[in-house]
């Protein structure tokens, strides 16, 4: 991984208070074009009465296709859930009739015990047997639901806590939605505890779309569970996470956090942006305001541990004449997330039926990235969602909360293959 560092502002002035954010990118390095990490691959399916139809036989026909673009050394598992819980297939290298013909058996019914179906998946991947000779797998739990949790644990809270566990057997964990029925918001906890991705299957011809995103990120993945640790100096008051990352508190270290990232693909950039508000400098000259350590496994060659550390620096001045522009580029960032949070607000105001509240939200949003120069297709899209707020439906909900998940996770470039501004 790459990391540079840039600041808003690298100059400030002595005896004020100010607010300084940092922009952290880091750059993945090329995906090898031969010799990537094997994959274990837990597919967690649904099959509560809901699934029943179109979204069933999509997810078969997904499930197969996977299995058959699936390398030699990849294994894979199905594992079924309504209010019971079925190993539809173990974890093997499977032929694609046999996948077809077990597929075809799993039939809609039942209730919805998510943490079941996970849990089986997680036994599944983290009991697997070694195979001689075979390079360590990543080792990733995908969940494909169109509904609510409503059996087994179904506190938001303990689910993205059941996630993040998974991390420390070294399993991540992705979420799938289909239709317009399922809780976005704890598809997207559970992902950022675990990990993994969350995504939007917009319809049953979405699905294969869906899984082979998932699938080629998972094999071109080059550097796993990548995190940042924050350490504040005693000139910084405090700070804020400006992205929707995971972030644990560090007990050792007062005010002290570490971000997790996730895995990085081939080439791909993260981006953190945190906003640090400073205590008065007295003196002019260099000051430190924060340390970051980073921290990735390699998944290129050999399996590798890499920590890198990095210390967040500032000059302090006692002449206005010294201080400069404001980046624009970290500006940008920093409005572009400001924005996200504004139409999430925005997504709220009209579930809720306040349209004149979701239509000053909305509006915000568009002079901002009208003003610092947005793709015009967004801006548009926008524009056309702010007059129809009145017949705003639940898939035009998820489209937008979809859309601004890759924004908040602070990606290069937009992992939602749903997202009509992907690039």
């Amino acid at each position: 991984m790459k990391p540079s560092i840039a600041l808003d502002q690298s100059i400030i002035l002595t005896q004020h208070d100010e607010i300084v954010n940092m922009l952290l990118e880091l750059t993945a390095p090329p995906a090898p074009a031969v010799d990537r990490a094997p994959l274990d691959i837990a597919l967690v399916i649904d099959r509560s009465g809901s699934m029943q139809g179109e979204p069933m036989a999509a997810v078969r026909q997904a499930v197969t296709e996977l299995i058959r673009v699936a390398g030699p050394a990849d294994r894979i598992a199905v594992v079924a859930f309504d209010s019971h819980i079925e190993t539809v297939l173990p974890l093997a290298h499977h032929n694609v009739d046999t996948v077809r013909q077990h597929i075809a058996n799993v039939h809609s019914r039942g209730s919805t015990n998510l943490s079941g179906g996970w849990l089986k998946g997680c036994e599944i991947l983290s009991t697997a047997s070694a195979v001689p000779g075979r390079a360590p797998a990543i080792k990733r739990i995908v969940v494909l639901t169109d509904g609510h949790a409503n059996a087994g644990i179904q506190n938001p809270d303990e689910l993205a806590t059941m996630t993040r566990g998974g991390i420390a057997s070294g399993i991540t964990t992705s979420m799938i939605g289909f239709a317009d029925g399922y809780d976005e918001t704890l598809l997207a906890s559970m992902a950022d505890s675990g990990g993994g991705n969350d995504y939007w299957c917009a319809g049953p011809d979405q699905a294969l779309n869906v899984f082979n995103q998932e699938f080629d990120g998972l094999a071109s993945v080059v550097a796993q569970n990548l995190s940042v640790e924050i350490r504040p100096t005693d000139a910084t008051a405090t700070f804020e996470v400006l992205n929707e990352y995971d972030a644990v508190d560090l007990p050792a270290v007062l005010g002290a956090q570490q971000v997790l990232i996730g895995d990085a693909c081939g080439d791909e950039v993260r981006r953190l942006l945190v906003r640090f508000t400073l205590r008065p400098r007295l003196l002019p000259g260099t000051f430190t305001i924060a340390n970051l350590t980073l921290r990735w496994a390699s998944t290129v060659g050999s399996i590798a541990l890499h920590e890198v550390a990095l210390p967040v620096v500032l000059n302090a001045s006692d002449n206005q004449a010294d201080i400069q522009e404001i980046d624009p580029v970290v500006t940008r960032e920093v409005l572009l997330l400001q924005v996200a949070k504004v139409r999430k607000a925005a997504i709220k105001a009209a579930r809720r039926g306040d349209i004149a509240e979701a239509r000053i939200l909305f509006n915000q949003a568009i002079n901002v990235l009208t003003t610092i120069g947005a793709d015009p297709r967004e801006i548009e899209e926008l524009v056309d969602l702010a007059h129809r707020l009145e017949q705003f439906t639940e898939r035009d909900m998820k489209a937008q909360y979809s859309m601004l998940r890759s924004t908040n996770k602070g990606r290069g470039k937009r992992f939602d293959p749903n997202d009509p501004f992907s690039h």
